[in-house]
């Protein structure tokens, strides 16, 4: 979510705080619960901080959570959450506007192969689901339409943190698409 208000800033905004003003929403929150679409989508209306005012941390809050400071600029705008049709993605992305999105995830999300996540119908079990943004748009030799998605986990995941998916995997396994409301911004 930080990085499509990422274009707000003069720096790069951080996950972290963004995170925890999320869980702090959730009541009964505890680590490993992950975090819920209305508690982010509020947790935006606030802003987010620089990733050089609040680090990215490795380890999950502890319970009871910390207050948050309330000395940090905040940029962005809120975000929103619509539904993932394939055709608006795509006219999003040939626009130059990333799009969040939240997938259900298969065996195959976990290890792109050569920078590739393939189709597949076997999700995990458990619902679970993880936010990626897509940021590029491609098609293979067939005509098929490939997004390219920047995921969090890392520079060794996929391709330095990013890999290419098929449009019939979002079409198959996203749950919403999000993005940035055009209002007025948050800003120091």
């Amino acid at each position: 979510m930080t990085d499509l208000n990422r274009r707000f800033a003069e720096d790069d905004l951080g996950p972290e705080y963004f995170y925890r003003a999320t869980v702090q929403r959730i009541p009964g929150w505890k680590p490993g619960d992950g975090v819920q679409a209305d508690a982010a989508a509020e947790a935006s209306q606030a802003g987010h901080a620089l990733e050089a005012h609040f680090p990215y941390q490795t380890v999950e809050p502890v319970v009871p959570l910390e207050a948050l400071p309330d000395t940090l600029d905040l940029f962005g705008h809120p975000i929103c959450f619509f539904n993932a049709y394939v055709g608006q993605l795509i006219d999003s992305i040939r626009m130059g506007v990333p799009i969040g999105l939240a997938l259900r995830l298969t065996y195959d999300f976990y290890l792109p192969a050569d920078g590739i996540i393939p189709i597949s119908h076997l999700v995990l079990p458990g619902a679970m689901q993880h936010a990626v943004v897509a940021v590029g748009l491609g098609h293979d030799a067939h005509g098929e339409t490939w997004f390219l998605i920047r995921n969090s986990w890392g520079k060794d995941w996929g391709q330095n943190g990013h890999a290419w998916i098929p449009a019939a995997y979002i079409a198959m396994h996203a749950t919403c698409a999000f993005g940035v409301e055009h209002g007025s911004p948050h800003s120091a």
